[in-house]
């Protein structure tokens, strides 16, 4: 076996495959043990000792705009289109378009070529 399927701790060294999901030093690690795999938590307690990971409540949001802006084409019937496709409020859509500083057509006025 190589160097990389050993762990050494204080003088003390072991095989990785030794290590289970109940040896992980808190209840995160664990979980991350659990979903990822024994390779993901080992290498996180190797090299992040010490760094808070958080993970956002709605981690897809950037991901999300992107796709909104690609599809907004500065009509209200576009905010319209965007708005039914991933249910949220027009207020909303035309919230994020003028948080990405896109020019956004007021609610109140409908555009010269947009359908009623």
């Amino acid at each position: 076996m190589t160097d990389n399927n050993f762990i050494e701790c204080d003088g003390f060294k072991f095989e990785k495959e030794i290590i289970t999901e109940d040896d992980m030093p808190n209840e995160v690690l664990k979980e991350i043990y659990g979903i990822c795999g024994r390779d993901v938590a080992i290498s996180l307690c190797q090299y992040q000792r010490g760094v808070g990971i958080q993970v956002p409540s709605q981690p897809w949001n950037k991901i999300r705009n992107r796709i909104l802006k690609e599809m907004f084409d500065g009509s209200t019937a576009s905010i319209r289109n965007i708005s039914r496709k991933f249910g949220l409020a027009e207020a909303r859509v035309r919230e994020i378009l003028k948080d990405e500083k896109f020019d956004v057509p007021d609610e109140r006025q409908i555009g010269l070529f947009d359908a009623q």
